[in-house]
């Protein structure tokens, strides 16, 4: 299947998911009533230290990796209890992994012991904890982070309201006006309004795929129209670096003598989320766990950390272009 991939693909896709089958997690004995899930398809383990190692120095929270079934992360992670969701090579939206994670989502969520009432859904190599990620997290049904407190943001000088302005009709792109840009990195609620989000997120993708033909965005996208309405039931939206601190490269960080990075006259958060956008907070959590660098993985101004591509940013400016062009033709 091409980028693009085509209407009935990605809708077969859609409906094949919907009702999940279960049956792929082993889960372990854990008296605790929290959970973490994240997907680390394509990613080597060594990237995920700082998540796993971090998380066991705060918290004995379920953590479930969906990562592919011959990755050996049961192994590589064996004294840190983590659980793995076996991914096949054939499994997931193939043009874009960011939509592919509410099939894992879905099946895990189907599989999930009685007891967990807390979920929270992070992003794999980008993230790092400096505290218990339960300890003070409001308990909604589902909550939002945001990435900047900036409530004029929705603009053509930010990749997120590139995506708004190419792939939404006009009502919807001004019921996102004034509001708060949130980040689908890091989400957290209990088991029923994550698979509402979840489920929400796919009918938005679908309806928003078959007018623009195309999948990259979509999930930035629906994550925020599900914030900022009733889409998936109520949802809150905390700002940003009071529980997770959303880094970009402008983002005036400090690195204390204890390690924690926080933002200047600011407190450290329990969660930080892209610490790689910076080049001495990624080399500062990279030597606390050891991580070897992947000198195939670079950082861009869109995408953050991914393999590096030839012309990636005029690549990235013609696929917009042509968005455009087909959706609002």
């Amino acid at each position: 299947m091409s980028e693009l991939g085509t209407s009935d693909g990605f809708a077969q896709w859609v409906a094949r998911i919907s009702d999940p089958a279960g049956g792929k997690v082993i889960w372990k004995r854990r008296k605790t009533g929290q959970c973490i899930i994240t997907v680390a398809t394509g990613y080597p383990a060594n990237l995920l230290k700082p998540l796993v190692e971090s998380l066991r120095e705060h918290s004995d929270a379920h953590l479930v990796i969906a990562a592919h079934a011959d990755s050996g992360f049961e192994q590589i992670f064996a004294d840190q209890n983590v659980t793995v969701y076996p991914v096949s090579e054939t499994t997931g939206y193939r043009p874009y992994p960011a939509l592919a994670r509410l099939e894992y989502y879905l099946e895990i969520l189907k599989d999930l012991p009685q007891g967990i009432d807390q979920l929270l859904l992070v992003d794999s190599r980008d993230v790092v904890f400096q505290a218990d990620p339960f300890d003070g997290l409001s308990q909604n049904d589902l909550t939002v982070f945001a990435e900047n407190n900036d409530t004029s943001s929705w603009t053509l000088a930010n990749t997120n309201g590139r995506w708004a302005w190419a792939m939404l009709p006009g009502t919807l792109r001004q019921s996102l006006k004034g509001k708060p840009i949130v980040n689908g990195g890091v989400i957290a609620g209990t088991p029923a309004g994550i698979e509402r989000m979840c489920r929400a997120k796919l009918n938005i993708a679908l309806t928003t795929h078959e007018w623009t033909k195309h999948t990259t965005g979509l999930d930035n996208i629906s994550t925020n129209l599900i914030a900022h309405s009733r889409m998936a039931g109520l949802c809150k939206v905390v700002p940003n670096h009071e529980f997770v601190a959303n880094v970009y490269r402008e983002t005036d960080m400090v690195i204390d003598p204890d390690g924690k990075i926080r933002m200047r006259d600011g407190k450290p958060c329990p969660v930080v989320h892209m610490y790689d956008r910076q080049a001495e907070l990624l080399d500062h959590v990279h030597k606390r766990y050891n991580v070897l660098a992947d000198t195939s993985m670079v950082v861009s101004q869109d995408r953050s950390v991914g393999k590096s591509q030839p012309f990636a940013g005029l690549i990235h400016w013609l696929k917009l272009a042509r968005i455009y062009m087909v959706g609002h033709a």
